[in-house]
């Protein structure tokens, strides 16, 4: 596969003004990969709370931006440093691109890097996401999907998911302790 064999246009769902419906346009297919990103054939899209604060102004979203930072799809195409994944591979988009891995975020007693203020933003809020044919990625917050898991099923795990596995692990639960969320 590799780059070469992706279209050079591709369709994307764009917000292009605050408070008004989503726009799909022919935009360039994202080609430049830095060395840990990743080029993703998006398969599955969601759409999220966030989403609505990105198109009501919220964020101050620079526009035009294609919507969604819920997204699960196949490898297309992978950066120079990529070593954990593949081509063909199966993953659930993270939503944050390079983060800085040296601020006490990313490298504290407990692993926040998710909050970094040192990152190139996040898909689908500053950054183009996955409402589009393919989605640009960072592969260090990526996660593989097996086989067993649709592409329906990870796609909101990128966010809702997350978010709420984080509580669960901050809960610090003992045996027999239960927790509603």
């Amino acid at each position: 596969m590799g780059i070469e064999s992706v279209p050079e246009k591709m369709l994307a769902s764009q917000v292009v003004e605050y408070n008004a419906p989503y726009k799909i346009h022919q935009v360039p297919t994202p080609r430049d990969l830095g060395p840990y990103d990743m080029l993703v054939k998006t398969a599955v899209a969601s759409l999220c709370h966030t989403d609505g604060m990105v198109s009501a102004g919220v964020f101050k979203t620079k526009l035009p931006c294609t919507a969604s930072h819920e997204g699960s799809g196949t490898i297309a195409a992978v950066g120079s440093s990529v070593t954990d994944f593949k081509e063909g591979d199966r993953v659930m988009c993270g939503l944050l691109r390079n983060q800085c891995g040296i601020c006490a975020d990313c490298l504290g007693p407990e692993n926040y890097s998710q909050y970094c203020a040192h990152n190139d933003g996040a898909i689908g809020v500053n950054l183009d996401g996955a409402f589009a044919d393919y989605v640009r990625i960072d592969s260090r917050t990526a996660a593989k999907l097996p086989d067993s898991v649709s592409f329906e099923t990870a796609a909101p795990l990128a966010c809702a998911g997350c978010t709420v596995w984080r509580g669960v692990l901050q809960a610090d639960l003992k045996a027999k302790e239960w927790l509603a969320i």
